[in-house]
């Protein structure tokens, strides 16, 4: 499974988030932008599902909850 956001919404949620410091600096928002280019679609190439993490955080809950249904 994948979970997924653009680059613009992962950098907003770092920018915003309050209890992890990672992100913040500069070369580290330039680590995430590199890792969405480079290791998202390794990780895209061999999920089974792909949830949007850009939907509301419900929807985001009730995906997660399906698939971890037997």
């Amino acid at each position: 499974m994948l979970l997924s956001a653009p680059a613009e919404v992962l950098l907003a949620r770092i920018a915003a988030r309050t209890n992890n410091p990672y992100g913040k600096r500069p070369e580290e928002r330039d680590a995430v932008l590199h890792h969405l280019t480079t290791v998202e679609p390794l990780l895209r190439a061999t999920a089974t599902v792909e949830v949007d993490a850009t939907a509301p955080i419900e929807r985001v809950v009730e995906q997660l909850e399906e698939l971890a249904e037997p």
